[in-house]
């Protein structure tokens, strides 16, 4: 079975990037892009928003756009529902703790935008959303993010994408673990939208686009699955209880991770090492001594990297491949479009560094193709 889900995924996004760049989805093609990389607001970093962008918000989904930018500088959260959330966005790296997290990485438009958007949430509600309450999910912000428009779900939200289409088979299950199998036999059952008594699958299927999960399980007929579903449900109960002796996956377990189940693969990567030059140059001050050993090649990525991540498209096609292989990569601002002003105070420091060290190395720059 497949665990690399986001990175599957990621190359479906940067697919549909191309297609838009290309104009081939005309007047959809923001809407697909923003929907496409999940975030609530796109542009929050990069433009002022106005009372009337949110107006129609929920109170839901205006506390998530808030800390959506936290969550795009790499800040964690002591909340257990944002964690969960964020942990589900292709985009999101989590490697600053609330405590060590400093708002001196938020630019002008970001820093107004939380303020707006924190004015919006305490108007709709004194003291704002209340979050991590019993049986939260995610719905309500997927419905804004995806609105009414259906979208094909690729296999890879799924543990068993066609459990209600075909017979599984023991291949299908080979090596898997007894947390999978029963995630994968309770899928069938939360693709007919039934709720869960147990706290660790309501979490667990609250972080699928698919989900929505409308009917208590007193309320729930089987009447509703077709003989696949019926068969593979056993087929899945047999072969959990084959692994524990019986007893099936114990739920709710202290401590229980709904992240081994799917897309574990993903984690287990060196992210800091595959996808950034400098993965936190948006959030400290570089120094000569991590520099100056750089090649010439390297120096110019490493700034051009600070110019990506504000998601800057170039003009060099060796800058533009070299990015769109990034899962992180989000380009969506012309070049004549973009403006320094998206850049926190480290961001300007460290790209007059590096700017600085590349010139040393070859007066003209790295020469760009």
């Amino acid at each position: 079975m497949k665990k690399d889900r986001k990175k599957m995924w990621q190359v479906v996004c940067l697919f549909v990037l191309s297609m838009i760049l290309s104009g081939a989805f005309g007047a959809m093609g923001a809407e697909a892009d923003a929907k496409a990389y999940e975030f609530i607001i796109p542009d929050v970093d990069i433009e002022y928003l106005s009372s009337a962008d949110i107006q129609d918000m929920p109170l839901q989904v205006v506390c998530y756009a808030k800390n959506e930018i936290y969550a795009r500088h790499g800040r964690m959260f002591q909340s257990q529902e944002l964690t969960n959330y964020f942990e589900e966005q292709l985009w999101y790296y989590g490697c600053i703790s609330p405590s060590e997290f400093s708002s001196s990485v938020l630019n002008v438009y970001e820093t107004a935008n939380i303020k707006l958007l924190s004015d919006r949430e305490s108007a709709l509600r004194s003291g704002g959303y209340v979050l991590d309450q019993p049986g939260y999910d995610f719905s309500a912000v997927y419905q804004y993010i995806y609105g009414n428009i259906s979208y094909e779900v690729q296999n890879d939200y799924y543990v068993f994408p066609d459990s209600d289409a075909r017979y599984l088979s023991n291949a299908d299950i080979s090596g898997m673990s007894a947390q999978e199998l029963c995630y994968g036999k309770n899928e069938i059952y939360a693709r007919h939208g039934r709720t869960f008594r147990s706290r660790e699958l309501t979490d667990y299927f609250a972080t699928k686009t698919w989900y929505y999960g409308s009917i208590a399980p007193a309320d729930f007929n089987s009447a509703v699955f077709n003989t696949y579903e019926n068969t593979n449900i056993k087929f899945l109960t047999d072969a959990e209880n084959a692994l524990t002796g019986g007893a099936g996956y114990v739920l709710d377990q202290p401590g229980y991770d709904i992240y081994a189940v799917g897309i574990s693969d993903y984690y287990d990567d060196d992210r800091l090492e595959n996808d950034f030059i400098f993965y936190d140059s948006d959030t400290r001050y570089l120094t000569d001594e991590e520099v100056k050993g750089l090649s010439l090649q390297v120096v110019c990525y490493a700034k051009n990297e600070i110019y990506a991540r504000r998601g800057r498209i170039f003009d060099s096609q060796e800058l533009n491949d070299y990015f769109y292989s990034k899962p992180w990569y989000y380009g969506r601002i012309l070049p004549e479009d973009f403006s320094s002003d998206v850049f926190n105070k480290y961001e300007l420091a460290n790209i007059t560094l590096l700017d600085g060290y590349e010139r040393a190395l070859d007066p003209n720059g790295y020469q760009l193709y």
